[in-house]
């Protein structure tokens, strides 16, 4: 029987910069083959064919997308025997357990110099626009996380946080009862999502799929979901339970869900840019209302909303950018895939596909 997939982003544009979780996602993996070269489609295809090598020999495997181009795979985890395939140049990412856990596989060498040659220049001018964007779209989002930090302290000051504790007091009591296992809780890393050439985009509903509870939380902005999940995730690791933490696509210090496996449970932010709500006959569904202890005055609102109007405007000019960094990224690709020795490729990819017993 097959295995099946999870989709996740592999990186994502923040405020504060590109943000990945490769090195975490490396020291979770058994065993990590580098896969070091130029930025390719045929990369990508290479980790499409891996992974659906690995799901047809029935193995679970996460997919992770890339924020910019759509169907554009840089990394596959295979879970069961725990080996991780990452496309790592552009990350300057460096193997350190070289004879243990990290196996490193150069694609440069693939590369025919002729070609390289007669796209020198188109390559140069196509890298200058790729990063001249890729620091718009960057620069752009730092000033949106700027006014959304001013509809944080608004929000903030409206708050009733001795409501708040009582009911994350109930919560934890609900959830973990007086559950504790006898061993240390280990804690993995993921991503919700990104900003793309088509607006903020997630994949909560692939990851959350076989979760038999999902608790969707309703707060304003600055009203302590962040810091309610990241409590949640350090109260299951004292009990001896896993927690996987799903950080925010767009600022990079906050998270916007935690899974507990062994509960079959999650809880996530679930307001603008992913908005969810409980879906019929999905009987774990269910919504955890934060917003109830947040009573906004008639200043308070009308500050919100010119902060609303500066922030979406802000937004659409990031999400602007984003678009012209994608195209400069494409160019690069399809430049790159174009000096490429077929032969070479096959010859190095091979050994890559190993079959092994589940």
């Amino acid at each position: 029987m097959n295995g099946n997939v999870t989709y996740y982003f592999g990186h994502a544009l923040t405020g504060q910069g590109i943000k990945h979780l490769y090195k975490e996602m490396m020291d979770e993996a058994e065993l990590v083959y580098v896969l070091q070269g130029p930025s390719t489609y045929k990369g990508s295809e290479l980790l499409k064919e891996l992974g659906y090598f690995y799901v047809k020999q029935g193995f679970a495997i996460e997919w992770f997308q890339h924020a910019l181009l759509e169907n554009v795979i840089e990394g596959v985890f295979v879970r069961g025997c725990n080996r991780l395939f990452i496309w790592t140049s552009e990350w300057g990412i460096e193997p350190t357990l070289l004879g243990t856990k990290h196996r490193v596989l150069s694609f440069y060498d693939c590369l025919e110099d002729k070609q390289l040659e007669e796209i020198g220049e188109k390559l140069a001018v196509a890298i200058k626009e790729r990063n001249l964007w890729r620091e718009k779209c960057i620069t752009m989002l730092e000033i949106a996380k700027k006014i959304h930090d001013d509809w944080e302290v608004v929000t903030q000051s409206c708050m009733d946080w001795q409501a708040l504790d009582e009911q994350v007091t109930n919560l934890k009591s609900d959830i973990f009862q007086s559950m504790v296992l006898n061993k240390t809780g280990r804690r993995t890393h993921r991503l919700l999502g990104t900003l793309t050439p088509r607006g903020a985009e997630n994949t909560v509903e692939s990851m959350t799929k076989n979760l038999a509870t999902r608790l969707m939380i309703k707060g304003k902005p600055g009203t302590g979901k962040s810091s309610l999940m990241k409590g949640l995730a350090d109260e299951a690791n004292a009990r001896g339970l896993d927690a996987q933490i799903v950080w925010c696509g767009l600022d990079a210090g906050s998270v916007d869900m935690v899974i507990i496996p062994e509960l079959n449970f999650c809880i996530f932010d679930s307001t603008e840019p992913h908005v969810f709500d409980p879906q019929d006959g999905r009987l774990g569904d269910a919504i955890f209302d934060m917003g109830q202890h947040c009573e906004l005055s008639e200043q308070a609102e009308a500050q919100i909303e010119d902060i609303r109007v500066k922030y979406k405007s802000a937004m659409q000019d990031a999400i602007g950018y984003t678009t012209r960094y994608a195209e400069a990224e494409k160019t690069i690709r399809q430049l790159m895939d174009h000096c490429l020795s077929t032969a070479l490729w096959r010859e190095k990819t091979a050994p890559l596909f190993e079959r092994i017993a589940k």
